[in-house]
C-alpha cells in the first residue's frame, strides 16, 4: 500500500515559510505521495467550496492508501465538516493531526479574519464521524494561540472524543510563532517520532 500525505492549509493560504510548505516539501524530498490542495479563494473562504475541494482531493487517493492528514487551522475545521457529512469519498486515514483550529464566534469574527471565514463557525461536533474517519485522530494546541484559548480547544477535543496535546508557547503555531521548519511534524509524519509534539524552542 501507498503512503499518501494530505496537508490542508487554513485561512489565507500559506507563505512559503509555514511549516506545511516545508513538511510538503520534505516529504516529497523522501519519495512520499504529497497532496496539499490550495483551497479556492483563501481569503475569502467558502465553506461549500472547500469542501468541494477537499473531496475532489480525497477522491483521487486511492482505498487501498495508507493515508495521513495534517490540517492546520481552519483545515482543521474543514476536516471537522468533513466528518460530519452523510457521504465522504477517500479511504479511510491511518492518523490525522488537527493542529491549531480556531474558535470563533460568527457574530464577532477576529478583526484579521478574512471574509467568508466566519461561515465555518460554530464547526460540527461527530464523535462518530470523526471515528470512522481515521484509526487515530489527535489535535495539537497552544497555551498562547490568540484564535483560541487552550480551553477552548480541550472543549473541541472533547466534543470530537480525541486526545488533545498541548505544545506550550506555540501560539497559531506558525511561522510569526517560530512555527516555520517544524522538525517533530516531520518526524512524526514519517513515522521517527510520536506525540505529543516536540516544541521548537
Amino acid at each position: 500500500m501507498a503512503d499518501v500525505y494530505l496537508i490542508l492549509h487554513g485561512w489565507g493560504g500559506n507563505k512559503p515559510e509555514h511549516w506545511q510548505e516545508h513538511l510538503a516539501r520534505a516529504l516529497e524530498a523522501e519519495g512520499k505521495d504529497v497532496r496539499y490542495p490550495k483551497m479556492p479563494g483563501p481569503m475569502t473562504p467558502d465553506p461549500r467550496a472547500w469542501m468541494e475541494a477537499l473531496h475532489a482531493a480525497l477522491a483521487d487517493i486511492l482505498q487501498d492508501a495508507t493515508l495521513t492528514v495534517l490540517a492546520h487551522s481552519l483545515g482543521a475545521i474543514s476536516w471537522m465538516h468533513h466528518a460530519a457529512m452523510s457521504e465522504r469519498p477517500g479511504p479511510k486515514a491511518d492518523r490525522v493531526l488537527l493542529v491549531a483550529p480556531p474558535y470563533v464566534m460568527r457574530e464577532v469574527p477576529p478583526l484579521d479574519a478574512p471574509p467568508g471565514a466566519a461561515d465555518f463557525f460554530p464547526p460540527p461536533f461527530s464523535k462518530e464521524g470523526i471515528a470512522s474517519l481515521s484509526h487515530e485522530t489527535a489535535l495539537v494546541a497552544s497555551d498562547t494561540d490568540d484564535y483560541a484559548t487552550f480551553d477552548q480547544s480541550a472543549a473541541y477535543a472533547d466534543k470530537l472524543g480525541v486526545p488533545i496535546h498541548k505544545l506550550p508557547g506555540g501560539g497559531h503555531i506558525s511561522p510569526y510563532y517560530g512555527y516555520g521548519e517544524w522538525p517533530w511534524v516531520r518526524d512524526w509524519a514519517l513515522r521517527l517520532a510520536v506525540l505529543p509534539p516536540r516544541p521548537n524552542k
